[in-house]
């Protein structure tokens, strides 16, 4: 099993909150989640040792702890995941283990936690604090846990939030040889490549400030540390196929997110600036979602999304989604079981590649969820290698979580 934070760093996260807080009475709540996982791919992997059915098993634990003056706040939430056949999505995390202080407008947490930024639904560009759990999810969703040191100040006229972060987490792939969905090229995370001669210990540093103003809500943010998405480089080296070794470039990042609420539209806009090897590129993803309430008279609620995805690099950059449209509709039931779907699609306008997706959720009484995904790449233009390497790849996932 892979653990993705040492040991230590629970022993010393209890260790202070005991110093800060030795004698205070705490109020205690626990709470989680434990699910089995199923996975089928449609088509036959690249060789035989690529699965079709994959069993797994996952769970998560909060364990918080509150002063019961209400300024004092311990969090320790550990993940972890076992998968039958890809030994790198058996892996565990610490997606939190932090102390919160309150006090007045001032808010500080110290130890690991997850942040996140952004307003549009089919990427984040400006969400660049934690690192993704690429093994955990291929969406890009969920996130590692990320030490840090934030200190927030909220007044009137806006939030300002400064971040200091020591450590640097690795993005893990799942196995080319018995992982999937798999590109079948190997990423060697051992021989990742740092810019920073600090390499994992480069401090990064990064400034959030967001504030309402009638119907705006907006947020402008700055980073200058390490990209959390690597380059990836073809090697020399073997081991039955292609290996490419990732590189971790020092970046400097502003980002400007922005929603505007009018009635049933919200108008949403992320877009940054980033310099990265001495070149300056920007990104920016637009759009809008309108809402249909009482959907006929039926009680129910129907949402459409339309993005498009922009990278002044073209076909040149090393991530997806740089000339794209996405369309989306949003389904809720608005009854007692929480039921949901979501169906989207991508359609890529420079090489005519299509991605498809369908999420759905209900809540089995009131311990359990079952949630069910589907991914499809429907079609894989030429100059598209992600999707030509994804074509075969689709998948159907199931799960039933049980809430405690």
């Amino acid at each position: 099993m892979r653990f993705s934070l040492r040991p230590v760093a629970i022993s010393g996260f209890v260790s202070v909150a005991l110093w800060i807080s030795p004698t205070a009475a705490m109020d205690i709540e626990v709470s989680g989640y434990v699910e089995p996982e199923w996975r089928h791919f449609t088509n036959d992997g690249p060789t035989a040792e690529h699965e079709s059915e994959f069993g797994s098993f996952a769970g998560e634990l909060e364990l918080a702890f509150y002063s019961q003056s209400g300024d004092h706040a311990f969090i320790i939430k550990p993940f972890g995941r076992w998968d039958a056949h890809d030994h790198e999505r058996t892996h565990a995390d610490l997606r939190e283990a932090k102390y919160q202080y309150v006090n007045g407008d001032w808010e500080i947490i110290a130890g690991i936690d997850k942040v996140f930024w952004g307003v549009t639904e089919f990427q984040h560009l400006v969400d660049i604090i934690n690192q993704t759990d690429n093994v955990e999810s291929a969406d890009g969703e969920q996130k590692l846990g990320q030490p840090m040191i934030r200190v927030s100040l909220a007044r009137e006229w806006g939030t300002l939030t400064g971040f200091y972060l020591p450590y640097f987490r690795l993005r893990q792939f799942p196995d080319p040889i018995t992982g999937r969905p798999t590109t079948g090229i190997k990423v060697r995370d051992e021989k990742a490549i740092f810019e920073s001669d600090h390499e994992r210990f480069n401090p990064d540093a990064a400034l959030r400030y967001t504030h309402s103003l009638d119907v705006f809500d907006f947020g402008v943010s700055y980073f200058k540390g390490t990209a959390r998405t690597p380059v990836l480089a073809f090697t020399a080296e073997t081991y039955d196929g292609v290996s490419v070794v990732p590189r971790y470039d020092l970046i400097t990042q502003a980002g400007l997110d922005v929603q505007a609420t009018l009635g049933p539209w919200l108008l949403k806009f992320e877009g940054t600036r980033r310099e990265q090897q001495n070149n300056w590129n920007t990104r920016a993803t637009g759009g809008v979602e309108y809402t249909l309430y009482n959907f006929f008279d039926t009680g129910t609620d129907l949402g459409v999304v339309a993005e498009y995805m922009y990278d002044a690099r073209g076909l040149a950059s090393p991530q997806p989604l740089n000339d794209d449209f996405g369309l989306g509709l949003r389904w809720t039931a608005n009854d007692t079981q929480s039921t949901a779907f979501l169906l989207g699609g991508i359609y890529d306008l420079e090489t005519d590649s299509t991605a498809l997706s369908l999420e759905a959720e209900r809540r089995l009484g009131a311990s359990f969820k079952a949630q069910l995904e589907v991914r499809i790449q429907e079609t894989a233009g030429t100059g598209d290698t992600l999707a030509n390497a994804l074509i075969d790849e689709d998948m159907v996932r199931f799960r039933i979580a049980y809430y405690f």
